[in-house]
């Protein structure tokens, strides 16, 4: 069963070069066109499964907003059809859904009156909805005197706070906090795990990568890409490096350093022992130093890290989240050891990951800042090096096949 089933969307605009060019289009009815038509979107298909969550990718400008919007039901496609079962909630651009002349109080009985939701109802919900947004006495002031990190908060409470059947998010965490984003990610997380159905568009990779079911990637209003969330960013990702295009994952703003923790250093050794030059032999030991510091309060952390080949293989991930590590709550140092590096000759990369306590929000990364170079004793070809060895004094006769015997069992 299928929560949105999208087929042959499409959405066009007319661009005029002048507002005259207007009037001149009606006057001649069709006859003489004055615009230039442009496909924000083009022939897209896709399902959501109930339950399922769903990742929109893309650059600005490739039809991502536009495709949300189709399916909230706040625009008409020109073409093609979209369903949705149950209750939708969204979280859209900017000043979509709200009254500025309104409370946020006022705003948010008046969301859920739009859902179908009884006053009665979200007059009960309101504390809860008030809590999670954090403004204070401007829940009773009018929405035009919030802030752009106000209107977001209290938009993303009341949109997960309506029991949404479908939720919708276009980008809002980006204007966010990292204190606000952490909270909406767990939120996110436990609508995933309720079984609710999300459609989720996002800048931040790894979030897409990690809470996605299924990626899209649109380019240019068609889709480029769809399935696999590794193999469709990935694919993402190669693309934006041959664009020369700095990658979507922004390191926090310095200022968040103040609150937030941070990598504060990364080295690679060989063994115990520094390099001198980022070079090593297949075989040998490598590891990973993390230095990361945590302000007052003391709080839980993890660290990951990801091998890439310059080609944008994503050769080995891993976490401390992943293997059960308990790492220092105060700032700290943590290694990874790999013993017996199998990578073949090639030049590669590290990314180091700082979660929270759950390994989903993004305190902190250094996206392949850290590069070596691998060369291998002997021939070889592929991505990695099996140990193995060859044998010549075999028998004369292969061993036959083993026979499968079965079973007629007679109902």
């Amino acid at each position: 069963m299928y929560a949105i089933d999208a087929h042959s969307l499409s959405k066009v605009y007319r661009i005029y070069a002048n507002p005259k060019d207007r009037l001149k289009e009606a006057l001649f009815r069709g006859r003489r066109r004055f615009h230039e038509p442009f496909w924000a979107l083009r022939d897209v298909s896709f399902h959501a499964g109930v339950g399922s969550t769903v990742g929109l990718i893309g650059d600005n400008g490739a039809g991502k907003s536009t495709l949300l919007q189709l399916v909230a039901g706040t625009l008409r496609p020109t073409d093609g059809t979209v369903a949705v079962k149950g209750r939708i909630s969204t979280i859209l651009e900017l000043g979509a859904g709200f009254n500025p002349e309104f409370t946020g109080r006022e705003n948010v009985v008046m969301s859920g009156a739009i859902l179908g939701i009884p006053t009665r109802e979200m007059e009960r919900r309101l504390p809860e909805v008030a809590a999670f947004a954090e403004i204070g006495d401007f829940l009773d002031r009018p929405v035009k005197m919030y802030s752009t990190g106000m209107y977001v908060r209290l938009a993303f409470a009341v949109a997960t706070n309506v029991d949404p059947d479908v939720l919708i998010i276009d980008e809002a965490l980006s204007v966010g906090d990292q204190y606000f984003q952490k909270r909406c990610i767990d939120r996110i997380d436990g609508f995933r795990k309720a079984g609710k159905t999300i459609l989720f568009c996002s800048h931040s990779l790894y979030q897409i990568r990690l809470i996605c079911d299924e990626v899209i990637w649109l380019k240019d209003g068609c889709v480029a890409q769809a399935g696999d969330p590794s193999r469709v960013v990935g694919a993402y990702e190669n693309y934006l490096r041959e664009r020369e295009l700095p990658r979507a994952d922004p390191s926090p703003l310095q200022g968040d350093r103040q609150t937030f923790p941070w990598i504060a250093k990364v080295a690679l050794t060989r063994g115990d022992d520094p390099i001198e030059r980022d070079q090593f032999m297949t075989g040998d030991e490598l590891g990973i130093t993390v230095q990361y510091e945590v302000p007052q309060p003391p709080a839980e952390v993890h660290v990951g890290i990801v091998v890439w080949r310059n080609d944008g293989v994503q050769c080995f991930g891993t976490g401390t989240h992943v293997a059960g590590v308990t790492t220092p709550r105060h700032s700290g140092r943590v290694r990874l050891r790999i013993p017996d590096l199998s990578l073949l000759s090639g030049d590669y990369a590290v990314t180091v990951y700082l979660l929270d306590e759950h390994g989903l929000h993004v305190y902190d990364q250094r996206e392949r800042e850290w590069k070596f170079r691998v060369a291998q004793r002997e021939q070889a070809i592929g991505l990695c090096y099996l140990n193995h060895r060859w044998e010549t004094d075999l028998p004369s006769e292969l061993p036959k096949p083993r026979q499968v015997a079965w079973d007629v069992v007679d109902a």
